[in-house]
């Protein structure tokens, strides 16, 4: 298995990779923050800007002005790195966004991790993603851990070691690591590296959905639903979907509507119970109703 089949929110932004802080108010806070602070990074001095705001030519030279007269301050060497990034200027971008890494920012870390992995947002090197993600690791980052653990099992850009990375993700998932819980799942249903065992699995998943983590929801209701390692039972599938949508993951929300409106989970009213959690899934919802009916929706004013 390897990181990109993950639940993860791979982007510039690392939405759910970091957990949710206000902003850190200590520092002085400069333009730079103020036109182009990540809204994830826990560790920002300012609240987060519009995409409009962070691709504005002042954006861009707040930040090569913040960076030249800091140089020292590794968040601003973050959010320039990011910056360049998003405007495809990958040499220079990397090399802000490693700057800030070396100096243990956690942000650009797990930039690092997600890029190299991915190769999204320059060369892919999984070396250097276990690298860095080791190095997010060891400063608390849940994502950093499970991944790294992972590619331990797999031998991905580091020596295979099976029960070692094992014995992590299980740690891990005992601390509440949703990621390590969800990767657990994965590695016991497809057996590439273990024994086969899909009970195992299953408790994994639900582990992982009780942690927190929507795709667990997804991935099991869609086990049970096309009947994937299991006996397919549908009836199993509605309860696995309603609860992931009743804890308000939106990702779960939005199957959860396609699957009821497709007729593929049981319903009184399949249509109308879709649209109910289409309603409640908000714009993404309102999308998918119009891919589905070709109309707008007609959702309760709140």
């Amino acid at each position: 298995m390897r990181l990109k089949n993950l639940p993860l929110a791979f982007g510039l932004s690392l939405a759910a990779l970091l957990p949710l802080s206000m902003p850190v108010q200590s520092e002085t806070i400069t333009e730079c923050d103020r036109l182009a602070t990540d809204p994830m990074d826990r560790a920002r001095v300012a609240d987060g800007v519009s995409y409009q705001t962070l691709m504005s030519d002042e954006a861009m030279a707040a930040c090569n002005k913040a960076t030249i007269l800091n140089e020292d301050n590794p968040r601003l060497a973050y959010q320039f790195g990011r910056l360049l990034l998003l405007h495809k200027n990958k040499k220079q971008g990397l090399k802000q966004v490693i700057r800030a890494a070396e100096n243990g920012y956690l942000a650009a870390q797990l930039l690092l991790t997600s890029g190299y992995s991915s190769g999204n947002f320059f060369k892919g090197d999984a070396k250097q993603a276990y690298y860095w993600a080791e190095k997010a690791a060891t400063q608390g980052s849940k994502y950093a851990q499970a991944s790294a653990a992972t590619w331990l099992v797999e031998g991905t850009g580091t020596e295979k070691k099976i029960d070692q990375g094992l014995a992590r993700l299980e740690d891990y998932s005992k601390a509440g690591n949703a990621y390590a819980s969800f990767s657990l799942a994965v590695i016991y249903r497809q057996g590439n590296f273990v024994k086969t065992d899909v009970a195992r699995a299953i408790g994994y998943y639900e582990t992982a959905g009780k942690a927190g983590l929507g795709a667990a929801y997804g991935a099991l209701a869609m086990m049970y639903l096309g009947g994937e390692s299991v006996k397919k039972d549908i009836d199993r599938a509605y309860q696995v979907f309603l609860e992931g949508a009743e804890a308000g993951h939106v990702g779960v929300q939005l199957l959860f509507a396609r699957s009821l409106a497709e007729g593929l989970v049981p319903s009184e009213d399949g249509t109308k119970e879709a649209v109910v959690w289409m309603c409640t899934a908000g714009e993404r919802g309102k999308t998918l109703h119009f891919e589905l009916f070709r109309r707008d929706i007609s959702c309760p004013v709140k």
